[in-house]
């Protein structure tokens, strides 16, 4: 069956609601379909196994943690200041605050990577991209 790309994005997004309240215990397929109000069964045919949907659901996260490129770019216009490092402070808290399912779930992917070596790989290479992007 073809997959959809914004019913994949619905999933993952309510994987991260999912995520953020209940923690990775309560994030189950079951849980996914109904916080997607979609039909139960269907998480199922989108992510082959936990792993799976857990390196999926922290590429999502990165996705919506992400700084809007063009504002990022006019707030970098400026020399390197203290006050360029308080903007740079204020906008990531802003977006924390804007996205707080996002952070908490990404509190408990960190957590989950502890225990589980595929995703502790993601989340190197996503802990990685995220310095190189931002440095």
């Amino acid at each position: 069956m073809p997959q959809n790309p914004e019913r994949r994005t619905a999933l993952l997004d309510a994987a991260i609601e999912v995520l953020a309240r209940e923690g990775s215990r309560g994030l189950t397929l079951r849980a996914i379909d109904k916080e997607a109000a979609v039909p139960i069964g269907t998480a199922t045919n989108y992510f082959a196994n936990r792993d799976e949907l857990l390196a999926q659901v922290m590429r999502r996260t990165r996705e919506r943690l992400a700084p809007d490129p063009e504002a990022l770019a006019a707030t970098m216009t400026p020399a390197p200041s203290h006050e360029l490092v308080a903007e740079l402070m204020r906008q990531l808290l802003a977006r924390m605050r804007a996205d707080r399912a996002s952070n908490l779930a990404m509190l408990e992917l960190r957590l989950e990577a502890t225990r589980r070596p595929a995703l502790r790989t993601e989340l190197s290479s996503f802990l990685t991209a995220e310095l190189q992007d931002n440095v």
